[in-house]
């Protein structure tokens, strides 16, 4: 009886950990660099600012608190 309930147990612990690996983050987060649209999260769009690069931010890149999304300008 132990063995099945260890073997259960086991097989679920698996599977769960199966499954985080497999949904894991969707996309890069706020403020992150980013090359290409699909590389952002779903709330947030690969936008250039300024002369810094593209980052992944929010739309208008303004409303976001991190500073990688604030435009050098204030715009």
């Amino acid at each position: 009886m132990f063995r099945k309930t260890l073997f259960v147990m086991m097989a679920l612990a698996a599977f769960g950990g199966a499954v985080v690996a497999c949904v894991g983050p969707v996309g890069k987060g706020e403020g992150d660099s980013c090359n290409s649209e699909d590389q952002c999260g779903s709330d947030l769009t690969c936008q250039p600012i300024g002369d810094k690069g593209d980052f992944c931010c929010p739309t208008p890149a303004s409303e976001s608190k991190k500073s990688a999304c604030q435009s050098p300008d204030g715009g």
